[in-house]
């Protein structure tokens, strides 16, 4: 009997060590972890881990590469304004132009003031000739006339100040046509038309930016990295780009730049070429995911 009890007591040892619940591995938690830390004042994104991939995931924006912000560069009446924003443009399409009666006046204006300057340097070249007969040379024969002699012919006809400006006159027309040029506006390139600014009759402002032309067919994704995660995001480095407004699309890209500055905050800003961007714009926000 003293045996049995024995047996049975290490029996009931021996199974409640078996039933005892082993500590569940570390590799398989999830972590939870805020997406954003205060680093100095500041707010910092970090890489939260994505269990279902091993990866990374981080936010960032949308950015177009290639885009185009166009202005008047004279202040004169908007005459027409042909697009709006979301509009698909070819390149060399006309957006919008200024008032071209004034642009093409100022261009034969300047026709007329070069007209004019030729026409008053032929009439002291001639005089130019008198003096310089006056002083018993040739002028047919400039290379037998002395350089005093011609300098001074030339100051009393008025002939060096008739050449002079001459010159002034042409560079005014070339000014001219170039504002006529510039005074419409065409797309550099395919793509589509944002935030146009102004309408038809409105005063253009020098500098101010019409519209914005975007190549949707060439987008990246900036997002910042914290310093320790870095090594992960190497040139070349494949990442998915998920728009926040539609979780169910996902979009290829490679990692293009890496700026190489750590700023106050411990962070890198990384550039992530988008492989077909279709239905990203410009500023939208996304996850990505290192794969």
């Amino acid at each position: 009997m003293i045996f049995m009890a024995i047996a049975a007591m290490t029996a009931g040892c021996g199974g409640g060590q078996a039933g005892k619940e082993t500590p569940a591995n570390d590799t398989t938690k999830i972590a939870v972890a805020d997406s954003v830390a205060t680093v100095a004042g500041e707010t910092v994104q970090k890489t939260l881990p994505l269990p279902e991939s091993g990866g990374m995931r981080t936010m960032g924006k949308v950015v177009a590469e290639h885009f185009a912000d166009l202005s008047f560069e004279t202040a004169l009446p908007i005459e027409r304004v042909l697009v709006h924003n979301g509009q698909q443009v070819r390149r060399g399409q006309v957006l919008a132009q200024l008032d071209q009666f004034k642009l093409r006046n100022a261009v034969a204006k300047q026709e007329r003031a070069i007209e004019q300057a030729q026409l008053q340097m032929e009439q002291a070249r001639l005089q130019m000739q008198d003096v310089i007969i006056s002083q018993g040379y040739d002028p047919d024969k400039t290379s037998q006339v002395p350089a005093s002699v011609v300098h001074n012919a030339d100051v009393k006809s008025g002939y060096a100040l008739s050449k002079s400006q001459l010159a002034s006159a042409r560079i005014q027309l070339a000014a001219a046509q170039h504002e006529l040029r510039n005074g419409v506006l065409t797309a550099p390139f395919d793509g589509v038309v944002a935030n146009v600014t102004v309408q038809a009759h409105q005063l253009a402002q020098a500098g101010q930016p019409v519209c914005r032309v975007i190549d949707m067919n060439d987008m990246a994704v900036e997002f910042r990295v914290m310093e320790a995660d870095l090594s992960r995001y190497q040139v070349g480095t494949a990442v998915v780009v998920v728009p926040i407004a539609d979780k169910s699309k996902q979009y290829a890209a490679t990692v293009s730049e890496v700026n190489p500055i750590i700023d106050q905050q411990g962070a890198v800003t990384i550039r992530a070429h988008v492989a077909q961007p279709a239905n990203l714009f410009d500023g939208m926000n996304v996850e990505v995911i290192l794969k």
